[in-house]
């Protein structure tokens, strides 16, 4: 298993990273400081996740600290020959006046490959967070699309101990054809896009096949399209700094 912990904490009202643990091949990158937030950067001596492959990584921002949290390149889920696959477990917490942007590289499932992936995050009444959940079909340029073997990505996200978002997917390509009706319907990508504590954006003449709802609390922008790229520009243009 390979662990990475980091722990935000504000300090004069500067976000510094106070604590920080990580093992192979998972490391973080020197924080960037902003004048109002401090920028990470997860990086991996891997080409990518290897069958077996198991990543824990744990999130805190304390209170009144602001925190971005991004990738350094796409996670790359490589075939699995022994049918375990690969796991991956997120646990974020967001104290009160927290502020967290979680936005992780698209992953993307190679020929044959199994990834499971589970996203827990803990927030209070006045937190703030956005996070990014991307997922790319398989290596298009390769012809490999939707030719994984099984993908589950499930997030939630609880306010002072109660659930106000369940985001489950379970992708099975050998029993569901994807490109159909009420699936991807030709796409080859898609994101999701979760806030609390962010304005509501209309994303009426957005121009992309693309919608926001409410949530329990809080709000969900979701997007099909031909690339990742398409789906970050997007995010980008509808986040609020």
């Amino acid at each position: 298993m390979s662990r990475l912990y980091l722990k935000a904490e504000n300090y004069a009202g500067r976000t510094v990273i106070s604590e920080s643990f990580f093992s192979a091949p998972l490391k973080i990158a020197k924080p960037f400081y902003h004048e109002n937030f401090t920028t990470v950067m997860m990086m991996s001596a891997s080409a990518g996740m290897l069958d077996g492959d198991c990543y824990d990584i744990e999130i805190k921002v304390c209170t009144g600290a602001r925190l971005r949290f991004t990738g350094q390149s796409f996670n790359k889920i490589f075939r699995s020959t022994s049918g375990k696959g690969v796991a991956q477990k997120v646990k974020i917490t967001v104290e009160s006046g927290g502020e967290l942007i979680y936005s992780p590289c698209p992953v993307i499932p190679f020929r044959e490959s199994i990834f499971k992936g589970e996203t827990d995050i803990e927030i209070c009444d006045d937190s703030k967070i956005m996070m990014y959940d991307i997922f790319a079909c398989g290596r298009t340029a390769m012809n490999e699309k939707f030719q994984f073997t099984e993908y589950r990505s499930r997030i939630s996200v609880k306010k002072s101990g109660r659930l106000i978002f369940l985001d489950n997917t379970e992708l099975l390509p050998s029993e569901t054809d994807l490109c159909s009706t009420g699936f991807f319907e030709g796409n080859t990508h898609s994101g999701t896009m979760f806030c609390y504590g962010f304005p509501k954006p209309d994303i009426a003449d957005a121009g992309e096949n693309a919608a926001v709802t409410d949530t329990a609390e809080g709000w969900c922008a979701r997007i099909l399209a031909d690339s990742s790229q398409r789906i970050t520009d997007f995010f980008g243009k509808i986040k609020m700094p």
